[in-house]
């Protein structure tokens, strides 16, 4: 669930729930999506920056999908670079 709005989701479980779990994946959430969000957005300013924009935005629905289906199933997993700021922020080792 902490992925199904993106960042937006991520804040809401970060602030309300107490599971390590639930956090982990919530904190996840917020950076990989608000960074891409923010990529999009700013990225159309740069020459060639809308079409690049675009392969973001494919590739951020891709990886969404992906995240949504591996939390649902309960499963740890760890998305490079955010994976590890999350278990740094939270303490935790879950890979």
């Amino acid at each position: 669930m902490c992925y199904t709005l993106g960042f937006v989701t991520g804040v809401l479980f970060l602030l309300f729930d107490r599971s390590p779990f639930v956090r982990f994946h919530a904190v996840q959430s917020t950076l990989t999506f608000s960074t891409i969000t923010a990529l999009v957005i700013l990225l159309p300013v740069l020459p060639g920056g809308a079409l690049l924009s675009r392969v973001v935005m494919a590739f951020s629905i891709i990886l969404w999908a992906f995240c949504i289906v591996k939390a649902s199933r309960g499963e740890a997993f760890k998305l490079p670079i955010f994976g590890d700021i999350a278990e740094e922020q939270l303490s935790l080792n879950y890979t």
